[in-house]
């Protein structure tokens, strides 16, 4: 029998940098990416399933808004200072008209900041007015008006099926007796709808929470969760950058090659090959996170800043119904205090569907020339001292929630001057605003004011600073619905393009949803063979 001598072929000495990447950062490749095994699994399945949930799961409803019916002077047949006065209301802080089972009803804020409901024919208040009117909007919104209501919940914060980024509160949640479990969150001081749920879809968040944004964590401190989710986003892309380096620069292998039927050398290729494809957007998801936890821990201010002002019965003796009779209908009507004066704030769309907007005086009916940007000017110089540290007057949620207004609101001759204490500056010289650029109506959302910020119209208010602050108010609520600094644009500008795949806009939604998926499934599986591939490798 012969015997075969098999000779070795010599090996070079390995480079200073091969030696590196073998002792070091192949090592830490590895320790890295077990690390970060069960994050990346959790974000990679939540990431697949956020386009089903935006698409295939999201519920039908008829409809997303609630239309504003020209007001009929026939209706307002009372005018609103008798409606106040009959019912003992010596000062309020605003008044608006909306339609409840097609009568005209005036919804009055009073002075703690409750909302109460009064027949606009008659004066007389509806019992329980709030949820009633909740629940006409409800049954509106989801064209249904036989399904019984299992329940009406009013929320003052948010909570796990009504979380911060719908942005609206105080709001209703109206839930449907019906199969599918159905719920619609209504915001009744504005008429407008916060979100709405059903069975399947209230899960599927509660998932999404829980694997994407670790919902788990919310007992600790903000700042905690955060900072843990922040190590672990970091260690992801330095393991993508770890990765990237060692098989993407560095050709030669690092091991003596394996034969065709040895299985961790199937996993091997596998993972290098598929990781190189992928490492690029493993290492943009992770960065872009990072950036984006790192923001979070500033506070968002949003919800501090709102005006609240007060309004004596004595103030508003113009009639009312005298705005009705113009060639364009008036559909919706507030009241605003601008300069410490009062206004009516009288909304209403022409033919074309633009919509227009006059402030005329709560006494004589006089117009504010330029009312809407006049008043949003104010807002925002007065918000902007409020977030540069100075003395704020009462916010809104304090008002609607603590009934915590002075007691000036309760006297019962109560006058215009006293009610400037109550969130509005009295008149007097207005703030320099020199740094106060000209504003601009937005009537839309934009990349920089997208639709996570909910409200509309509002007006953009840029100033002049280093860091070139625009404030987005909303002159019906009289609240800030957004604060942009060139900090959130460059962050806002990474989320939007390294983790949501903006820049295929171009291609459609579905398209760019499509992308996601591949490139989340690819983070999944390149995940999945490193750690079949650390698990043989041990044995």
């Amino acid at each position: 029998m012969q015997t075969t001598s098999t000779s070795r072929v010599a090996v070079p000495a390995a480079s200073p940098i091969r030696r590196f990447v073998g002792r070091y950062l192949y090592r830490w490749h590895r320790m890295l990416g077990l690390v970060t095994v069960v994050p990346v699994l959790m974000w990679t399945l939540s990431g697949l399933s956020h386009p089903l949930m935006s698409n295939l799961l999201r519920p039908f409803i008829a409809h997303e808004t609630v239309p504003a019916p020209p007001l009929s002077a026939a209706k307002l047949a009372l005018p609103v200072a008798q409606v106040l006065t009959q019912n003992h209301l010596a000062a309020v802080q605003n008044v608006r008209v909306v339609h409840y089972r097609r009568e005209a009803i005036y919804q009055v804020t009073d002075f703690r900041g409750r909302l109460r409901y009064f027949a606009a024919t008659t004066g007389h208040e509806l019992p329980g007015g709030d949820r009633a009117y909740a629940e006409d909007v409800a049954r509106y919104l989801l064209a249904d008006s036989t399904s019984a209501i299992a329940g009406a919940e009013r929320l003052t914060h948010y909570t796990a099926d009504y979380k911060f980024i719908n942005r609206l509160l105080p709001v209703w949640k109206i839930t449907f007796a019906r199969p599918d479990g159905m719920a619609i969150f209504v915001e009744t001081g504005q008429s407008r709808m916060g979100t709405f749920n059903n069975h399947a879809r209230a899960r599927f968040l509660w998932t999404f929470g829980m694997l994407h944004n670790w919902d788990f964590l919310d007992a600790l401190p903000r700042p905690l969760h955060l900072g843990i989710m922040l190590v672990f986003t970091t260690i992801i892309w330095l393991s993508a950058l770890s990765g990237l380096l060692i098989y993407g620069f560095v050709r030669k292998k690092l091991r003596q090659p394996r034969s065709a039927q040895d299985q961790v050398g199937w996993l091997r290729r596998r993972h290098r090959t598929l990781g190189l494809w992928v490492a690029f957007v493993t290492f943009t998801f992770a960065l872009s996170a990072s950036y984006h936890l790192i923001q979070k821990f500033t506070p968002d201010r949003r919800e501090e800043v709102a005006r609240v002002s007060a309004f004596a019965t004595s103030e508003l003796t113009w009639p009312l119904k005298e705005a009705l009779g113009g060639a364009v209908p008036v559909q919706q009507v507030s009241l605003v205090r601008v300069g410490g004066q009062p206004y009516y704030r009288l909304v209403s769309k022409d033919a074309a569907g633009k919509q227009q907007v006059q402030y005329r005086s709560t006494r004589d009916g006089q117009l504010l020339p330029n009312g809407e940007l006049t008043y949003a000017r104010e807002l925002g110089q007065e918000f902007m001292t409020r977030l540069n540290g100075q003395p704020a007057a009462l916010s809104a949620t304090g008002a609607a929630e603590d009934g915590a207004l002075p007691d000036c609101c309760t006297a019962p001759a109560l006058t215009a001057e006293t009610t400037t204490a109550i969130g509005t500056p009295a008149a007097g010289p207005a703030p320099a605003q020199a740094n106060l650029l000209s504003p601009e109506l937005v009537t839309k959302f934009t990349e920089e004011y997208g639709f996570v910020n909910k409200r509309l119209p509002v007006v953009k208010l840029a100033f002049a600073t280093p860091g070139h602050t625009a404030l987005y108010v909303e002159p019906a609520s009289g609240r800030l619905a957004a604060l942009v600094t060139d900090g959130d644009r460059r962050e806002g500008l990474s989320f939007a393009v390294l983790h949501k795949f903006f820049l295929m806009d171009w291609a459609g939604k579905n398209i760019r949803d499509a992308v996601a998926m591949l490139s989340a499934l690819g983070v999944l599986c390149v995940t999945l063979y490193g750690l079949g591939l650390l698990l043989r490798t041990r044995r």
